[in-house]
């Protein structure tokens, strides 16, 4: 029997093992956990844990607070997690964003965060166009792009996360990353002034987004689908 056919076996035992029916779930269980340890299948594997990478536009260091804390939420919208990784490249490097789920949700969760993140950027471009001190443009900038975030929460369906996928990503993330820390991202908010009307402006901006603008294909069709 070939990987792809155990994957099948195990993947359909587990389905079963969800059965209202007590005595089914756990006969179905015990078999998809025997031929696990028989073939050496983990519970990522089983799952089928899916990645997807975003560009984060951070070329040099971390990104910003209001990048992570956006594709936080597209993670979180669509049932994936997310990792922090730089790539390097023959003359420069840039920080990408890798995404993990289950059934499709990387791919969603990436395709959400690219969409969203270009419509950010330009809006917060727009926002500081004519504010000519660096350090005040990437204040000001910075607290539009939070409050901006915040407000897009709203295009995100409530997703609970079933537990053995949960277990199966964070398994799946701890096997690549072992040594993996975490960050917050760079505050830029503390590098120039910014003013009052820079959240309101960033919160406004941000209702008026749309999460299916630039998505196509397959990831088009499960946005629409799961929202």
């Amino acid at each position: 029997m070939n990987r792809a056919a155990i994957l099948r076996k195990v993947k359909a035992c587990l389905r079963l093992a969800a059965s209202s029916n007590p005595n089914e779930a756990a006969a179905a269980l015990r078999q998809a956990q025997a031929m696990m340890r028989e073939h050496g299948v983990t519970h990522a594997e089983a799952m089928g844990v899916e990645e997807a990478e975003a560009n984060t536009r951070a070329r040099g260091a971390e990104p910003t607070r209001s990048i992570l804390l956006l594709a936080g939420l597209a993670a979180e919208g669509f049932g994936a997690r997310i990792m922090i990784s730089r790539v390097q490249g023959w003359n420069t490097g840039s920080t990408v964003i890798r995404f993990y789920g289950c059934d499709g949700a990387a791919e969603i969760a990436a395709f959400a965060f690219i969409v969203l993140r270009r419509q950010l950027v330009a809006d917060r471009l727009k926002h500081i166009a004519r504010v000519r001190k660096r350090g005040n443009r990437e204040a000001r900038g910075e607290v539009f792009a939070l409050a901006w975030v915040n407000a897009v929460a709203h295009l995100f369906p409530e997703t609970t996360l079933a537990d053995d996928k949960r277990l199966a990503i964070d398994e799946f993330i701890k096997s690549r990353y072992p040594d993996a820390g975490t960050t917050t991202g760079r505050d830029l908010t503390t590098r120039g002034k910014s003013r009052d009307d820079d959240a309101w402006a960033g919160h406004d901006a941000g209702r008026k987004a749309q999460l299916h603008r630039g998505v196509k294909g397959g990831a088009q069709h499960a946005l629409e689908h799961q929202s």
